[in-house]
């Protein structure tokens, strides 16, 4: 069984003989960026660039199956309108306009050259480059989910005044993100993924009821997925306990966590869905400022929690050291009996 056989029929809710790890997030490192030799903005924008640094978590840092589409969640959203940026070598590009604020969403609608937008054809040129890999290794699409897309349009307090006051407001612009994600779901397909994860940071039940997500993401996420010709996973930052269940009733094949989460819980709710779990190893007090002691330690408990897949909580943060990304392998790798990984110093094509 390879690394690629492994992910996929771990994803598929079949036993495998070592747990996978990796990153079904982001992971735009700088230290990954070291080793690939690249900068902004060719990591964001250069189909090379973006296919070394998808390639640098699997030799770098020890990930078993590697991620397409950069290392933000903006590119629905900048597809329909937003304006984005970086504002250095170590952030990814942020929002920096909500076009629909002010604007009446009755003037969206998804773009009919949509593939031809934003970073999409960089990214299909970086699919095609990562194809020589793809026997042996799975490849991960990811995006913004339709709900956080709408919110970048709209801004976050907007819709979220919406919400309540102008409801069929927010419905007319999820109609056209969760159309918007449906075919970016497909693009990815399309072009070699394996898989799509969504992340929708901005339906978390820290700033939404369950109630809520069940009235206006819950239908987005089951379309989507039942349109959908690879497996979902979907990601939700925050405390996800109140709607583990609800996020598997999607119809998602698997769940991305934060380790605000109870993960023995979610394993089991999910699991008696039919659902694997991906987390929790926390990214900003561990990853990112903790000891390599920590994140090993983190790692271990996360697999003795039944996680199926050993993966950062959320995404990684660009200044995590290597020696702390690496433990998530080493923690694993010790666990299973494996050799001891030793990251390579760069990468190249």
């Amino acid at each position: 069984m390879n690394l690629k056989e492994r992910v996929l029929n771990r994803l598929q809710g079949k036993s495998v003989d070592i747990t996978p790890v990796g990153s079904t997030t982001t992971y735009g490192c700088v230290c990954f960026m070291k080793g690939c030799n690249v900068t902004r903005p060719a990591v964001d924008t250069d189909p090379k660039a973006l296919a070394l640094m998808a390639l640098a978590g699997h030799y770098m840092g020890g990930f078993d199956w590697i991620k397409a589409m950069g290392s933000d969640i903006t590119a629905v959203s900048h597809t329909l309108g937003c304006e984005v940026k970086s504002m250095a070598q170590d952030s990814p590009y942020v929002i920096t306009s909500h076009p629909y604020a002010e604007k009446s969403v009755d003037e969206l609608d998804v773009p009919d050259n949509l593939l031809s937008l934003g970073r999409l054809p960089a990214y299909k040129e970086q699919f095609r480059i990562l194809r020589d890999y793809s026997d042996t290794l799975a490849i991960y699409g990811a995006s913004e989910g339709p709900f956080t897309a709408a919110a970048n349009l709209m801004d976050v307090v907007n819709l979220m005044r919406c919400t309540i006051k102008k409801p069929e407001t927010v419905e007319k612009i999820l109609q056209v993100t969760t159309e918007t994600l449906v075919r970016f779901v497909k693009f990815a397909a399309e072009n070699g993924a394996d898989y799509y994860t969504m992340a929708e940071p901005t339906t978390s039940p820290d700033l939404f009821s369950p109630k809520f997500w069940q009235r206006f993401v819950a239908p987005c996420i089951k379309r989507i997925v039942d349109e959908s010709p690879i497996p979902i996973v979907l990601h939700i930052c925050g405390k996800t306990d109140p709607i583990i269940g609800m996020m598997c009733d999607t119809g998602v094949a698997g769940i991305s966590i934060e380790e605000k989460a109870d993960m023995k819980k979610a394993v089991e709710i999910a699991h008696a869905k039919g659902v694997t779990v991906f987390g929790n190893v926390a990214t900003a007090s561990t990853l990112f400022t903790g000891t390599p002691e920590e994140v090993y330690a983190e790692s271990t408990a996360a697999l003795e929690n039944g996680v199926d897949f050993l993966c950062p909580g959320c995404g990684i943060g660009p200044n995590s050291p290597l020696d702390n990304i690496i433990q998530l392998r080493r923690a694993r790798d010790a666990r299973f009996d494996q050799p001891i990984f030793h990251p390579q110093v760069t990468v190249s094509l």
